[in-house]
């Protein structure tokens, strides 16, 4: 082959190349989630989008308002107004991890606002949520940790009810695989295996190391 013909090949394998290329990134874009808006805050960690999708926030759990299964908890109604505050009139980008909805058919997402806050977080930062861990969504887990470990030594929201140094005489049982903590005398924290069982000593210990509180047997928010 003359150096002409060499040259020639080569250019077609670049134009080729530079075309798949472009293609690629146009099925990306066709791919990628829009931009979303809520339309309506359903409570603290959930929100209904224009198009009817429930959006749950991944990796928090915030206290409960009034509905006909669960009668309001404590700052149950402060953060589904902190909630509202975050997102209305926003632009929101839905980001999934591992598992996209629940059992209940809500879509599982890291909600980000248009200016790049991260509301996950910033309900955790603001002492309105507390951080609850679920297998296999945790790729954000450390983050998410940081935001509450931030308003518990600041003492805001729901951590003005909850005491660093509080004594007592039984400690609670956690499970490490689960990250759930439970009373000492609750039968399924009884049931946790000795591999995974580990005593933190109140649920401020509980809650600085990840640890949720299990509604089996504990009460949270306390009055």
């Amino acid at each position: 082959m003359n150096a002409i013909a060499v040259l020639l090949t080569n250019s077609i394998r670049c134009r080729i190349g530079l075309i798949a290329l472009i293609l690629a990134a146009s099925v990306g874009c066709s791919d990628a989630e829009p931009w979303v808006m809520a339309k309506w805050v359903a409570d603290g960690d959930t929100i209904i989008l224009h198009d009817g999708r429930h959006v749950r926030y991944i990796g928090i759990d915030t206290p409960e308002i009034d509905h006909k299964n669960h009668r309001a908890e404590p700052m149950g109604d402060e953060a589904q107004s902190m909630n509202r505050q975050l997102v209305d009139g926003w632009k929101l980008k839905l980001v999934y991890d591992r598992e996209k909805t629940d059992r209940y058919g809500r879509t599982l997402a890291y909600v980000y606002r248009g200016d790049g806050l991260f509301v996950n977080a910033e309900l955790l930062k603001r002492g309105y949520a507390h951080v609850l861990y679920h297998i296999p969504n945790i790729s954000k887990e450390k983050i998410l940790l940081s935001a509450q470990r931030v308003a518990m030594e600041h003492g805001r929201g729901i951590w003005q009810r909850v005491k660093k140094d509080h004594q007592q005489p039984h400690s609670y049982l956690g499970n490490r695989r689960s990250r759930r903590f439970h009373a000492h005398d609750c039968p399924m924290g009884k049931r946790i295996s000795e591999k995974n069982r580990i005593r933190l000593k109140n649920r401020w210990a509980g809650f600085w190391s990840g640890y949720a509180p299990a509604r089996e047997c504990i009460d949270f928010p306390p009055p």
